[in-house]
């Protein structure tokens, strides 16, 4: 590394943005023709190097060399590319499954039923004790009945009550959702 090599860093270390604008210049190009071995869209890879240097000047005083500093550049723009890659899989996927679902009347209704059936569940839910709330959402979680009482400190017989009670709650004030989903 150069004299002025180290003076640059040391710039740029200290925020001045004139040193900041120095290894834009040096580094843009390289790591532009970089991102677009994996990209194909200039203006997708344009901006994830731009994103690259932002996050360089947010990390600039942890570069003392100018070989991390690149280090830094190429492997920021690599991981952006292939996040931007996979996040046009996961889009394309979407995209592909709803162009043929959101414009139908049965994706319309089932996402109303879907959406008021899980409102009736919770405002039932809700309306548990809180004890039993609780019990209730750690059995869910997969603990088993002595995990729960060791948990809240309370017998494992008062954790069966209270689940055996939930259950009924619920069994009794979602009736009606269960008999309308079943016509559905």
């Amino acid at each position: 590394m150069t004299l002025i090599t180290e003076i640059a860093i040391d710039k740029f270390r200290s925020g001045k943005e004139s040193a900041f604008k120095n290894l834009y210049d040096k580094y843009f190009d390289a790591l532009f023709l970089f991102g677009l071995k994996f990209i194909p869209n200039s203006e997708a890879v344009e901006d994830l190097v731009q994103e690259s240097f932002i996050k360089l000047w947010e990390r600039r005083k942890s570069f003392y060399h100018e070989a991390t500093l690149k280090a830094f550049l190429y492997k920021s723009v690599r991981n952006a590319c292939l996040n931007y890659i996979d996040h046009q899989k996961v889009t394309q996927k979407y995209e592909k499954n709803a162009d043929t679902d959101v414009s139908s009347n049965d994706y319309f209704l089932n996402n109303v039923i879907e959406e008021e059936v899980n409102r009736m569940i919770a405002e039932t839910f809700q309306k548990l004790p809180e004890s039993a709330r609780k019990i209730y959402l750690l059995s869910l979680k997969g603990l088993k009945n002595a995990e729960i009482a060791e948990d809240l400190n309370i017998s494992v017989n008062t954790v069966k009550t209270q689940k055996q009670r939930a259950n009924k709650f619920l069994k009794e004030n979602l009736k009606d959702l269960f008999t309308m989903l079943f016509f559905m």
